[in-house]
């Protein structure tokens, strides 16, 4: 059974030999990975979506991710999983998305979600008029899941009068007879919408994290290596590059932070610099060469897939993931200020 996986793997691997880097980009663009955290969630969407159409009725789900945990790729996967279908006779929609509006409001959120809808006046209306077009065209297009991202943008955006406002519009929508899924998905300042507002509450209880990776415990190490594994097959290269090997997993959780979204960004890059050089496996100068295209002048302050890496996380001064945090700090007390002037 080994030997015939092994095989397996590798006659997918050999059609990459010598392959266009057009293709290889092309094929790169649809990698998903669905580790441990991911397969929950899947596997909760798969069965309670067979649910909904018995019931004839929605629900929701909170999905608690960071900035750049995969929250994005995994509303693409979705879109994969239950593609568009349209022909002369019908359009059908079964993954609808929108972000959060700047101004969160029931009618900004109305017309958000009817433009996703397409419908050609979403922003005519009052927010119950608006609500009403989008449950005929919920059901018109056949939709199944309804995902909102950046969630966490409305309790910043919003004091706690407006706040519940929008969370009275999400519990109308998990009310819709539409039989699918309200999926909201933001950072931990998400939850805040949902666990302020009884009623919401009990129309989203299901919650889902997809955390960031470390290193830092024996099943933390088997877990990341395991995503490692997953990705390593899926690379548009006709060897495998071995990311899992304990010298290359520990410069990439640090490459990284434990961050998918940057992990991926640089396996990208990494794919350009080998194929360039007419490899068909990354190798240490693919990723230290791809570290400085993705980082440019923060990666002088600390590569981790150079030969003077100290093996620490790279989060001092002048380094990329110091960097962020700074620049996150600033954010922080440009709204706090921001919001002190208002109330005053």
């Amino acid at each position: 059974m080994t030997e015939n996986l092994q095989d397996s793997s590798e006659s997918k691997r050999a059609r990459w030999n010598g392959a266009p880097l057009k293709d290889r980009l092309q094929h790169f663009k649809t990698i998903y990975v669905k580790h441990r955290s991911i397969g929950k969630v899947t596997k909760f969407i798969e069965r309670e979506l067979m649910l909904r159409q018995v019931e004839e009725c929605a629900t929701g789900v909170l999905v608690i991710a960071g900035s750049g945990s995969g929250k994005s790729s995994f509303v693409e996967f979705l879109r994969r999983q239950y593609p568009d279908v349209d022909t002369p006779e019908l359009s059908i929609r079964p993954v609808v998305c929108f972000h959060v509006p700047a101004v969160p409001s029931p009618s900004s959120m109305g017309s958000a979600l009817l433009k996703a809808l397409g419908d050609p006046v979403h922003g005519r209306g009052t927010w119950e008029e608006k609500k009403d077009r989008a449950e005929k065209l919920l059901l018109k297009a056949k939709t199944i899941i309804v995902a909102i991202d950046d969630f966490q943008d409305v309790p910043s955006k919003r004091k706690a009068r407006g706040v519940e406002h929008v969370a009275n519009w999400i519990r109308d929508v998990c009310d819709f007879k539409f039989p699918g899924l309200v999926v909201a998905l933001g950072t931990e300042q998400a939850a805040v919408v949902r666990d302020a507002h009884e009623q919401l509450l009990r129309r989203m209880q299901p919650r889902f994290e997809l955390p960031v990776f470390s290193m830092e415990s024996a099943d933390d190490i088997k877990h990341f290596r395991t995503l490692l594994d997953l990705v390593d097959e899926q690379l548009p290269l006709g060897l495998s590059s071995n990311l899992k090997s304990a010298h290359l997993a520990r410069p990439l959780i640090a490459a990284s932070n434990g961050i998918l979204d940057y992990m991926m960004k640089l396996l990208l890059r990494a794919v350009v610099r080998a194929v360039e050089r007419q490899s068909e496996r990354i190798d240490f100068v693919d990723l230290e060469l791809a570290f400085e295209d993705l980082h440019q002048v923060a990666a002088r302050a600390g590569n981790p897939f150079t030969p003077g890496w100290n093996g620490n996380a790279l989060t001092g001064p002048g380094q990329i993931f110091g960097l962020a945090r700074e620049a996150a700090e600033a954010e922080d007390k440009a709204l706090k200020k921001s919001r002190s002037r208002k109330a005053n």
